[in-house]
């Protein structure tokens, strides 16, 4: 995937928390809770029921946050359909989802020890959507002359463990500092505990499994019923011997934040 994540993890909104981010380098800072200034984007949070942990007081969205910060050019860019871009239903339903759970991490040896990651209730199949990553569209780089909207509340979307490339062609990310949904909670795979693989049925092999690898992607996506680009969250594809068989229920959803994330936050160790 091209369009990456820019993000670090972090010790969010109380004690469940998770991190993440690829494409652009990120500036690792301090665990923070969510701000408690107001979001400077449209409000589509959710009235409805929340997801099994997640924290009350944190906005769940249901679809896609605006920023006051994008441009009507930027807007109408989300809207161009590219016939490139893998495809989210209509039928896809919004909302908690029943297939993949926020769980708290409770293994020691586990990188996100102690904050939460999302664990799959069913066995997703190789390929398969998984769920929108959803947050706050803004403009991609820093306010300039060509766009002199300043966070109201001063928030810095640089400083962000959550943020994602949505669209570099058109200066746009998706953040999930503040408000998203459980796609957020997604781990990295370096460093996890690999479980091990569930005894085989009478007569069968015990299947090949991919060790110390993601089982899951970041992928940008074209939301058939919104019409609008998103980012997403995606199953793995079974690869060329078809040895990957997706992700098992009870298994953790892994990602790569990719090799700028993790070279960003080494950086900043080293300075400190």
């Amino acid at each position: 995937m091209s369009e990456k994540r820019k993000r670090k993890p972090t010790s969010i909104e109380t004690s469940l928390t998770s991190s993440k981010k690829p494409t652009k380098t990120p500036k690792p800072t301090p665990p923070s809770k969510p701000s408690s200034t107001p979001i400077s984007s449209s409000n589509n949070t959710s009235n409805g029921p929340l997801p099994k942990n997640w924290p009350p007081s944190f906005p769940y969205l249901t679809a896609p946050s605006y920023s006051h910060q994008l441009t009507p050019s930027q807007l109408s860019a989300l809207k161009v359909p590219d016939p490139s871009l893998p495809e989210i239903r209509s039928t896809h339903t919004p909302g908690p989802a029943t297939h993949v759970q926020i769980t708290p991490i409770t293994d020691p040896k586990h990188p996100a020890y102690g904050q939460c990651g999302l664990f799959a209730t069913q066995h997703l199949p190789p390929g398969s959507l998984i769920l929108p990553y959803l947050g706050e569209y803004h403009p991609g780089t820093n306010p300039s002359p060509s766009n002199p909207i300043p966070s109201p509340d001063g928030y810095d979307y640089s400083q962000s463990d959550y943020d994602l490339w949505l669209s570099r062609d058109a200066d746009i990310a998706v953040d999930a500092a503040r408000l998203g949904n459980e796609a957020r909670y997604v781990n990295d795979y370096r460093g996890v505990p690999y479980p091990p693989p569930p005894p085989p049925l009478p007569g069968q092999k015990l299947p090949k499994q991919i060790k110390g690898k993601p089982n899951a992607e970041f992928k940008v996506a074209w939301d058939v019923k919104r019409q609008e680009r998103v980012m997403s969250v995606w199953v793995l594809p079974a690869g060329k011997k078809g040895l990957f068989r997706g992700v098992r229920k009870g298994e953790e959803v892994l990602v790569s934040y990719g090799r700028g994330f993790w070279e960003g936050r080494r950086g900043k160790e080293e300075e400190e």
